[in-house]
């Protein structure tokens, strides 16, 4: 009896450790696919359209970068700075004008080198391609349209019991918005996705002191930030995770945001 009860409990262990989903483990989900393919080098890219400025320079930067298979040998950097980063304006499927970013810090004005450009202000509504070329790498391609900046419905805004909320308007282009007020030296800081139907709610819980007055950001995000900024990324053993990428022929993200700067006042 106690021979066939010691061979239960060994089926049942030999099951759990060669099962396809083991909680002992924790394997996740499994591809329904055999990729077979060997490691193609490609480029990796973050770039941001965005309209603000800093002593009269653009800040929309584009980041490049190679990317490696785990079995090679790693060049002392990742980071491309000798590629051709080309921007294009389109009106439908119609290059409109276009221009080439620069390697560049402007002279020490921002801390890192990026792909650049003093000549290139995007506009909201506005859709702008990337062509980024390097030797060695397929021809990354990727597209984004530009968010309007954030409206505040109309009548929509409250303080109450140190609590700020507010509608923004929608807008279909925008699909992730960061809120952020600032309060003397304190940051108070809300992130929302965009409801599939109506304006968005925001609720912004704050500690204002003594202070009268406060500054509120809302950034709104391309629906290309959105996928990228949104996507989870889990650490769990044996468990297949696709590549995250909003771009053509390549990793990353290229995608835009716009912004709303205003003050507001607490005792109103």
């Amino acid at each position: 009896m106690l021979k066939k009860y010691m061979l239960v409990i060994c089926s049942l262990l030999l099951l759990l450790l060669t099962s396809c989903e083991n909680p002992i483990t924790g394997y996740g989900p499994q591809p329904e696919f055999l990729d077979e393919h060997k490691h193609k080098p490609m480029l990796n890219v973050f770039g941001v359209l965005r309209p603000e400025q800093e002593l009269g320079v653009p800040l929309s930067y584009v980041h490049l970068e190679a990317a490696y298979s785990v079995t090679s040998d790693y060049p002392d950097s990742f980071i491309i700075a000798d590629a051709e980063v080309g921007l294009r304006r389109y009106s439908g499927n119609t290059v409109q004008d276009s221009l080439n970013l620069v390697y560049t810090n402007f002279d020490t004005l921002f801390s890192e080198h990026e792909y650049r450009s003093l000549d290139f202000y995007p506009q909201p509504g506005e859709t702008y391609g990337i062509v980024c070329r390097r030797d060695g790498f397929p021809v990354l391609t990727s597209q984004t349209t530009m968010p309007f900046v954030p409206i505040i419905e109309a009548g929509s805004m409250e303080i109450k019991d140190e609590e700020l909320s507010f509608s923004i308007v929608r807008d279909p282009l925008a699909g992730l918005y960061d809120v952020f007020l600032w309060v003397d030296e304190q940051r108070f800081a809300a992130r929302v996705l965009r409801p599939e139907t109506g304006n968005t709610g925001i609720n912004l819980k704050f500690n204002k002191g003594n202070i009268e007055s406060g500054t509120l950001y809302i950034y709104a995000y391309d629906m290309k930030l959105t996928e990228y900024m949104t996507s989870v990324i889990t650490v769990k053993p044996n468990t297949y995770q696709p590549p995250v990428s909003t771009v053509e022929n390549g990793y990353g993200c290229f995608g835009s945001l716009n912004v709303l700067e205003q003050v507001i006042e607490f005792d109103q």
